[in-house]
């Protein structure tokens, strides 16, 4: 008695279909199981084997050189496009396993002969999890970095390999660096410098180069993609003063796909956070007072330059839970206004002053003369990149100028810590009864319009020391210590 042998069934099959099929004077070559591309009716493994099927998918579609360029990383699926990976919709991965399936056939256990896949959303369903299964990225993961644990400096992706910014020698593009943001042109060592745009900055800093090295410290960070020193750009200055140029420049140098453009109002909404979702920039225009919803626009504004996890809520979609890569870019004509008693939000923010304008004098061709200099501006991005991490230590280069102004964002975010600061010092030995700071004339004497056109609109004892808490520590029971208090301000 003979024993079945499937291989041998499938093949006598394979050759009984051609002949059948086969066209006069035209000889079609027997096909391989697992080969093709869905079209072909190829014959996969059946439904019930749904991994089999997921790694043939996988080793046809998605591998380069043996390594995966498909990726399931913080509940999205991510795709590697040679110099850096871009998030995939859940239904562009389910679009090409059904693509895949939809002619393909496979052999039936109980009987000898060629059964249609004829994918369906349960078997589709099985699918894609196993795909999932086989392209898992642990969520612990951060980029950018190297999967297979090798070290190395600080890597910059451009359009003709990744860039060892310390030795300045390029390695060649490999799944293996994981990367969400690339410079979408080739880096040119050669390329001469970018005269109109120091020109550019130079008009607008006449005698404070730092703010031109700062400036170029931001570039570097966030074509470097890093984001974990937890900083946020805040570049306030008036129209016309050259805040959207240097914008729409950084945007060019990342490209427009890899950049989204919120409002700090459009944050604080329900799906606010979703357009941020695989883009390395967010440009945020015209930033003045955020309203009702200002503070969960700062608890946005802290968790997504703190690399903390986030769970995001997208339209019509499931929830997306993870860390967004994205640097924050803010410009505005007024320090806008952040209600934070901690001011935890200030000590976030990186602030560059402009104080010029070319209000009805603008050079409408300047764009243009920028855009053609981006090589020689990527390398002087690369040069402040340098700077930033060999030279100051991962420290943005201080600037005098911001003092003033990052005091009067204090005062902003946290009228009562202003108040603190003017009539209080800290003292090893005071103790300030919580009744004298209620007590105190704009908290409780002045009248309530007063009082919220101040900013101090306390309206009980319990907020105000909730407030002052957020300033200062040493509140016990009635009294805080360590506190001198003076009614009429002598120490403002």
């Amino acid at each position: 008695m003979s024993t079945w042998d499937p291989d041998q069934v499938e093949r006598e099959i394979l050759v009984e279909v051609e002949r059948v099929t086969e066209k006069p004077k035209q000889k079609k070559r027997a096909r391989k199981p697992g080969k093709g591309n869905g079209a072909d009716g190829v014959t996969l493994p059946p439904p019930q084997k749904p991994m089999a099927v997921a790694r043939l998918f996988v080793a046809e579609r998605y591998t380069h050189n043996g390594l995966l360029t498909l990726r399931h990383w913080h509940g999205g699926w991510w795709r590697w496009k040679t110099s850096h990976w871009c998030a995939v919709e859940d239904r562009s991965v389910r679009s090409a396993l059904y693509e895949y399936t939809e002619s393909a056939h496979y052999i039936a256990n109980d009987k000898p002969m060629l059964v249609p896949w004829a994918p369906t959303r349960r078997k589709i369903g099985d699918l894609f999890e196993a795909l999932a299964a086989i392209c898992i990225l642990a969520d612990d993961t951060d980029q950018p970095t190297w999967l297979d644990g090798r070290t190395s400096g600080v890597i910059v992706a451009t359009a003709n390999g990744l860039l060892d910014v310390e030795r300045r020698r390029l390695l060649p593009h490999t799944p293996t660096f994981f990367n969400l943001t690339s410079v979408p042109f080739a880096y040119d060592p050669r390329a001469p410098q970018p005269q109109s745009w120091l020109e550019f900055l130079h008009e607008l800093w006449p005698d404070e180069p730092a703010s031109i090295d700062m400036l170029g410290e931001w570039f570097g960070y966030v074509i470097s993609g890093r984001l974990d020193l937890h900083k946020i750009l805040l570049m306030v200055g008036p129209t016309r003063g050259g805040k959207g140029v240097i914008a729409r420049i950084l945007t060019s140098l990342l490209g427009k796909a890899n950049v989204a453009g919120p409002t700090l109002s459009s944050l604080g909404g329900e799906f606010g956070l979703a357009p941020l979702i695989g883009k390395s920039l967010a440009v945020v225009s015209d930033a003045r007072f955020v309203g009702k919803n200002s503070g969960i626009v700062v608890e946005r504004l802290l968790s997504i330059s703190g690399e903390d996890f986030l769970t995001v809520n997208i339209k019509y979609k499931e929830q997306w839970t993870g860390k967004l890569p994205c640097r924050l870019h803010v410009i505005s004509n007024e320090l806008p206004k952040l209600g934070d008693a901690s001011t935890a939000i200030v000590g976030r923010i990186v602030l560059l002053l402009l104080t010029r304008s070319w209000l009805g004098r603008e050079d409408h061709r300047l764009e243009l003369d920028l855009r053609a200099e981006l090589p020689g501006i990527l390398n002087w991005a690369l040069e402040g990149l340098e700077r930033l991490t060999v030279t100051n230590g991962n420290r943005f280069t201080p600037l005098a100028s911001a003092d003033e102004a990052i005091i009067a964002m204090r005062d902003l975010a946290s009228p009562v810590g202003a108040f603190v600061r003017e009539r209080c010092r800290l003292g090893r030995d005071g103790e300030v009864p919580v009744d004298d700071l209620y007590a105190a004339g704009h908290l409780s004497r002045a009248s309530p319009a007063h009082r919220k056109q101040c900013g101090l609109a306390v309206t009980s004892m319990t907020t105000m020391t909730t407030k002052i808490d957020g300033v200062l520590s040493g509140h016990s029971g009635h009294s805080y210590f360590g506190l001198f208090f003076s009614p009429v301000g002598v120490w403002s």
